[in-house]
């Protein structure tokens, strides 16, 4: 069987860093050869914005915005703008950590 839709909860969430970012590749590349719509159910936004054609953000059982990860950064929720900002806060103080690990 050939599906053309596929629902994934939560695909990546248990796994290590490096296996989560190669089976996203992976995913990815399948996705897009199969030609399949994929559903996918997620907390991880960074796992959305990196593999999602189109997002949409619930809140409290309600979907707040939904669009392409660019079209996301323009929208005027300021709950999307914090899920959108999070990534990046964290990777500033992921380079701050390490940095100082470094320097001691």
């Amino acid at each position: 069987a050939r599906p053309r839709i596929m629902l994934m909860d939560e695909p990546f969430g248990a796994l290590d860093p490096l296996t989560r970012d190669t089976l996203g590749d992976e995913y990815r590349a399948l996705h897009r050869r199969l030609a399949l719509t994929t559903v996918m159910v997620t907390h991880d936004m960074t796992a959305a914005l990196l593999l999602a054609d189109r997002i949409a953000v619930m809140r409290a059982g309600r979907v707040v915005a939904q669009g392409q990860p660019a079209e996301l950064s323009n929208n005027n929720e300021p709950y999307v703008a914090e899920l959108l900002s999070t990534p990046k806060r964290q990777a500033e103080r992921l380079n701050a950590v390490l940095a100082g690990a470094s320097a001691g």
